[in-house]
Parts: structure tokens; sequence; C-alpha cells
């Protein structure tokens, strides 16, 4: 191991990032609330968040059945904040002044941030309801392909937010959030026309309480009155295809938008949302969250473990390195996420090191073999292409074979082996396979998507690029990247070479 006082140093002018500032996340006690779906990371007060683990679980059951959604294998881990201070260091200042929750899809797994803001029972409540939110973009989004307009996604999300549930064991929807009216009253509903067309991409962040709230209001008016549901998975459908917002829900609606805005407007001046409510599914069972408390070590490596995954607040891992290296709580885990760190940015002999200085009983763990994997992978990315070493290749090859046969669900190994597979000279059909396999388990990672995407057009495989590019397009806010997909996309419709790949690659996923 390292002198910790060289260790220190290097901790401070290692990284290419902002000083080296002192972390109070890691002095605080953290607990890990399980329950059979979720696993809640949190500094707050455990028996708050044990509450909120179980309504999670009911809104779970709900919203599956409500959405017809696919119930997924692996637990959903849930970052909870205790306060603003906290969350703002799990995801930096600037996030932390615009955002009460997040949720993110990434090759390595899904996670979702909330902001329990205070202990109070009303606190707890808004809590609450940041978190159904942001579980209802994981169960739209998780494992598929399909957008929806930014509009419907917030909306949506808020309309499914505000789920209460009664003693006699039923839930209840409909209600208005609180947050979302007050902006409708204090700055007006967005224009209609402006709101359908309204992008993550051309909504600065004035204007984004704005679609979250009159999102919010045209979703209750689609869901509860417009008796136009089934329509909308049509205009879905267009709309994941290209087509105009405005034109495709007039067409799918039957309705013009001059006469969808009169509903709109009569909502808001009104001032009436109507509730629903059913009985909570008659096989769910009430949760019994286990609450432990963490290790100083544990919650160390948690915190910054999710710091390099995130990259939300990565100068925040400079004062939480420093922090555990003085207080004795360093750990093998956090030396590996040191490691992951230092690849990210291109310090290789230094990842090196760290890794060295791992004793050996651990180098068998996914996540040592996942930073060594992923070090060697850089480190012969970033050579030239006659300078790379095809015995360190296969080795790296090897190392990522060895975490898809033992960590299967992770994209990101995938991914890499398909990587280390081209570097290679692997065929193409045999890397391609692979990296097939990674984008069946994260299809919205854009790296990805465009990787295979760029593949299939070489292979002239129409259907399956189309399935795989028309999504992507969406995400793209590069206008030529946008635009050279497109034509792409255009000339392998107009002179299509295979059919079929798509619904045969989609079938082996569900399997």
């Amino acid at each position: 191991m390292f002198p910790r006082a060289l260790t220190l140093l290097v901790i401070c002018f290692g990284f290419v990032l902002a000083g080296c500032k002192a972390s109070n996340l890691g002095k605080e006690t953290w607990y890990q609330v399980e329950t059979e779906n979720f696993r809640i990371v949190t500094n707050g007060d455990p028996d708050a968040v044990r509450t909120m683990a179980s309504d999670l679980e009911r809104y779970r059951a709900v919203a599956l059945q409500l959405l017809d959604a696919q119930q997924d294998s692996q637990k959903l881990t849930i970052y909870a904040a205790a306060d603003r201070r906290s969350y703002a260091g799990l995801v930096g200042e600037e996030l932390a002044q615009v955002t009460n929750g997040l949720f993110d899809t990434t090759a390595q797994g899904s996670y979702a941030l909330v902001n329990l803001d205070g202990r109070s029972g009303k606190r707890q409540l808004q809590a609450r309801e940041f978190l159904f939110h942001e579980y209802t973009h994981f169960l739209s989004y998780n494992g598929n392909t399909t957008h929806y307009p930014y509009w419907y996604s917030e909306g949506f999300a808020e309309f499914m937010s505000t789920m209460t549930f009664t003693p006699d064991g039923r839930y209840q929807l409909g209600g208005i959030p609180k947050e979302r009216a007050m902006t409708l009253l204090f700055t007006s509903p967005m224009p209609l026309e402006k709101l359908l067309r309204a992008t993550v991409f051309n909504t600065d962040g004035d204007e984004k309480a704005q679609v979250y709230a009159s999102g919010w209001m045209l979703a209750h008016w689609l869901i509860m009155k417009s008796g136009k549901v089934e329509q909308f998975k049509d205009y879905v459908k267009e709309y994941n295809r290209g087509a105009d917002p405005v034109r495709a829900l007039e067409k799918s609606f039957g309705m013009s938008v001059a006469d969808i805005n009169k509903e709109y407007e009569a909502m808001f001046e009104s001032g009436n949302f109507d509730l629903a409510g059913a009985p909570i599914p008659a096989d769910f069972r009430e949760a019994r969250p286990k609450v432990t408390q963490l290790s100083p070590r544990n919650a160390v490596a948690e915190i910054g473990h999710f710091l390099v995954m995130s990259g939300y607040n990565i100068d925040g891992l400079l004062g939480l390195l420093q922090y555990a290296h003085l207080a004795g709580v360093d750990s093998p885990q956090l030396t590996a996420v040191q490691a992951d760190a230092e690849t990210h940015i291109g310090n290789f002999e230094r990842a090196d090191q760290l890794l060295a200085s791992i004793p050996a009983q651990y180098r068998s763990e996914i996540w040592y073999k996942n930073v060594q994997a992923w070090l060697g992978l850089n480190r012969q990315v970033n050579r030239p292409g006659e300078a790379r070493s095809r015995d360190d290749l296969k080795k790296v090859r090897d190392q990522f074979v060895y975490l898809v046969n033992n960590d299967s669900d992770t994209a990101s190994h995938w991914f890499g082996l398909a990587m280390s597979m081209e570097m290679l000279d692997y065929p193409r059909d045999k890397y391609v396979e692979m990296l097939e396999q990674a984008y069946l388990r994260a299809p919205r990672q854009v790296h990805i998507a465009q990787w295979l995407a760029r593949e299939l057009y070489e292979q002239k495989d129409a259907e399956f690029f189309a399935h795989v590019a028309q999504p992507l397009m969406l995400e793209l806010d590069d206008e030529e990247e946008y635009e050279q997909m497109k034509t792409m996309l255009a000339e392998l419709q107009a002179n299509p070479k295979t059919k079929g790949k798509a619904q045969t690659t989609l079938a082996r996923n569900e399997g």
C-alpha cells in the first residue's frame, strides 16, 4: 500500500479537476433500507424512509397493473438524501437548485435519487411524490426504446406521483400536485402548440416548470376525460416514427388543436380535476423493509461509486477520498472507485498503481474485474492502431468474457467485450452479436445505439436499422448527427436488403 501522506498528495493533484474540497457526506450516518424490489441508500431518518419504502412497493403493485408494465427482476437502487445540502453533495449545486429528484439509466444499470428535504410529515409526503415521479420514469423507459413527448413524460409522472392510499386497501389518483398548481397560477399554462413541440433540447430552465405543470394538466385531461387513451397509443407510434407532434396528435385524436385547446383552457379556468380510485391488487403483500446501518467504509465506497458512475458531481470525490484516508475508513472498494475515476480521465498509470495496491483476495470480485477490464481497454483505445498490443487486448477480451458470464445483466460488460473483439479484428457478425446484447440491456444508451446503428447500416439490415435509428434520432441533439442518421434511414428504406432481424433479436431478449 502507498503511504497515507503520499496518497493524499496524489488524491489532491492526480485528478484533472477543481480543487480538493472536504466532503461532509462521508461523515454522515448512512443506512440501507431494502425491500423485495428496492434498495434505498439514505442518510435520512431510517424510520421515515422505511415508511416510504413500504409505500413505494404499494405504488409499484398498482402502477404495474395500470401500465401493464413488465416486472423487472433487478432491484432499483435509490439514493435518498436527507436534505438539500447532502443532495447537492451527490448531484452538485447546479442540479440541486433546479431538481428534487432524478432518474437515470446507464450501461451499468438504473438508479433514482430523491431529496427528502426534512423529516416532517408534510415534507416526507412531498419526498414520496418525487420518488413516485422518478419511479414512473423507470417503469416507462427501462428496457425499451419508446419515447414519449416531453410534456407527457413529465406530465404523466406528475399525475402518478400524487397517488395516495386509504386504510381500507384502495388507491386514489388524480390529485393536484401543489407545486404544479402554483406554477399554473403564477405563470399561466404554456400555449398548447408550444407545449406539444417542447423537447428537453428546446426548453430553457425557466420554461421547464411550465412543461411539468402544463403537461400534468394535459395528461390529466387525456387520462380522465378525453376518452382518447387508445388513440394516444397510435399517436406515440407516429411520434416515434418522427411525425410532427401537432399534426400527429390531430390525426390520432380526430380533433383539431383548436378543439383540444378549448378543453385544455377550460380545465385551467374551472380548476376542477376528477379523482379515480380502485382496490390495490389482491395479490399484493405489504412490504417489511429491512433497515441496516452501513459501516463507514461501506458507506464511503457506496457514495464514491455513485459519484463516479453518475458523473453529476465528480468534484465531490476528491473531498470524499481525503476524508476516507484521514478517518481511516478507506477500503479496497474505494480504491477501485478511485482507479475507475482515474481511468475516466486518462490517468492510466495511476489507475494501474491503485489496482495493484488492492490485496489479492479481492481481485476475483466483480467490482475489481470491471475496473481492471475497462482500464485495459481504454489504454488500448487511446493508442494508435499499430501501437496496440494484441496480447493485452486478448487479456481484456477474456476479462470481459468473465464479466458477462458472471454478471450477464450489465450492458457495459457486453459493450466492452464487443469493443475488444472489434479491435482484435473479429468478423463483424461476431462482435455485433455482443453489441446487440449490450443494446438489448441498455437500449437508451446513445453511444451503444449509435455504434450498433452504424454496423447495421454497413450490413444493410434495413429493418433492424430502423428499429435502432428511429428512437435514437429523438435522442440526438447534434444537428449533423441527426441529419446523417436521417439520410442513412431513408437510403435503407428505399433499398432494403434484409428483413426480420429486429423481431428475432427482440424475441431473444424477451426470452
